[in-house]
């Protein structure tokens, strides 16, 4: 290990070159790749009499148990028809439902409608189209038909806003990886260099 270490410090230079040249690889990647952004709209599952509060997430079991339902709808190609048109896309609806998911947590009444696009203002857009679309087919869903309110609506607790930072690619990650890979590398090739002047003598 003393070996080692002499060896790696006689050649600390190589391996920092190595380093620098894989972190710059890496971040020339990353500036090739377009990046995605995020944009969550959070909603709240309500039933006749019940109210939303940001410190209490617990729900009756029909809300809870109406969520998964709602994750369905929300890739539902008539609602992603209509968001195309509201917001005058030119994707197709499939193209779109894979910009949109759902997450949710099974013992709460609230979920987050999740869109990413390459533009942070798109997919903003798309997250807070998609729950305005969904709270009006689900209250058309539970309409009694009487002229009362729906059974169960959907009311949107906090809007999308537009992300300043992408979820991909993470710049951060691909530097890391590259001073790894930059470092086993630099390594090696110290310790090719040290065997072959030892050969040499």
């Amino acid at each position: 290990m003393r070996g080692f270490g002499r060896t790696m410090r006689a050649g600390w230079r190589i391996v920092a070159v190595s380093i620098a040249l894989s972190m710059a690889t890496a971040f020339g990647i990353t500036s090739l790749i377009t990046p995605v952004y995020e944009s969550r709209t959070q909603m709240f599952v309500s039933t006749s009499g019940s109210t939303y509060s940001p410190d209490v997430y617990e729900g009756n079991l029909f809300s809870q148990q109406a969520i998964p339902a709602y994750a369905g709808l929300v890739a539902n190609e008539a609602l992603a028809s209509t968001v195309i048109a509201d917001l005058a896309l030119d994707l197709t609806p499939a193209e779109l439902a894979d910009k949109v998911t759902m997450t949710y947590s099974p013992d709460t009444v609230v979920f987050d409608i999740v869109a990413t696009d390459t533009s942070p203002e798109l997919a903003r857009d798309i997250a807070d189209t998609i729950a305005r679309e969904l709270s009006a087919l689900v209250a058309d869903l539970n309409a009694p038909g009487n002229g009362e309110p729906p059974s169960v609506m959907l009311k949107m607790v906090s809007q999308a806003e537009v992300s300043d930072a992408p979820i991909s690619p993470n710049t951060v990650v691909y530097l890391a990886w590259g001073a790894a890979v930059g470092l086993l590398i630099g390594t090696a090739l110290v310790l090719v260099r040290r065997r072959s002047n030892g050969t040499a003598h």
